[in-house]
């Protein structure tokens, strides 16, 4: 009888202090809760970064083109005609300087589950993947478009080091992104081309195109520049009218200014690598 009390009061005290015990931890965890969600996240976040490039196995690339063209066009950007510039170009440079030039347009990074790449990354791991060039003449040059990201990079092959950065930046800017800002990506990527052969043989660069209305529109407007001048002798006016002819004289030389400076934003073999020179552009 005595051992059976004892062995109620036992239970009794065991239960009462596991129940403590329970509220106690309880009360820890809800108080532990709001600095859980506060650390966890700063965890998180850099563990993502860090993981977030060793994802690109996920990436695709363009296949390869057969032996006798030399771009692929899967944004649907290049004309026939302008593929046939590309092709002879690039047959011609191969033949005579054994440099392999190479245009792929691409709808966009996305399409290639390339979301955590810039265009310069793309271009890079695209360009070795290819293999463009060989390993005892790394001269491979790329020209990769991204229609849906607005953005372009010329990518060199490690022999170049980085001495043709500033013309490959000229081509970028002066011939492909004007083009490019006018919806013309056809007359673009053939300007392009057609710069980066000068390059390769050590050409002078060609010059921008002007657009169609630059040169009636400057003849225009110095015509009605002489012909106030002669005007105004002639009356022997002052004041207003010499300031709106030097208004006029200051409109006319911004619209030369911008002609002529027209830029964008800034940029059968293997075993050829990139070695990160080129430049890229935006429009």
């Amino acid at each position: 009888m005595i051992y059976a009390k004892f062995i109620h009061l036992y239970t009794n005290w065991f239960l009462l202090r596991s129940r403590r015990t329970r509220s106690i931890t309880s009360l820890r965890l809800r108080t532990r809760k709001p600095i859980m969600k506060r650390i966890i996240p700063i965890i998180l976040l850099p563990l993502l970064m860090v993981l977030a490039p060793l994802c690109s196995f996920a990436v695709t690339f363009p296949d390869k083109p057969p032996s006798e063209h030399y771009y692929v066009d899967t944004a649907g950007l290049i004309n026939p005609e302008t593929g046939k510039r590309i092709d002879t170009k690039a047959a011609a440079l191969l033949g005579e300087e054994r440099i392999p030039l190479y245009v792929v347009t691409i709808s966009s990074l996305a399409s290639h589950d390339a979301v955590t790449y810039s265009i310069d990354q793309y271009a890079t791991a695209l360009f070795n993947h290819w293999g463009i060039g060989w390993q005892d003449r790394n001269y491979g040059i790329l020209l990769l478009i991204s229609k849906g990201d607005r953005k372009a990079r010329i990518e060199l092959g490690a022999d170049w080091g980085r001495k043709f950065d500033y013309q490959a930046q000229q081509v970028m800017d002066e011939l492909i992104v004007p083009a490019f800002k006018r919806g013309d990506f056809a007359e673009g990527i053939a300007d392009g081309v057609r710069g980066l052969d000068a390059m390769a043989r050590g050409l002078e660069l060609p010059k921008a195109k002007a657009p169609w209305w630059f040169l009636p529109a400057l003849i225009g407007g110095l015509i009605l520049v002489v012909a106030m001048i002669i005007n105004l002798f002639k009356t022997g006016r002052s004041g207003w009218a010499w300031v709106l002819l030097a208004a006029l004289g200051v409109f006319l030389f911004f619209i030369i200014r911008a002609m002529l400076s027209n830029t964008g934003s800034s940029g059968g073999f293997g075993g050829g690598s990139s070695g990160g020179g080129g430049a890229t552009g935006s429009w």
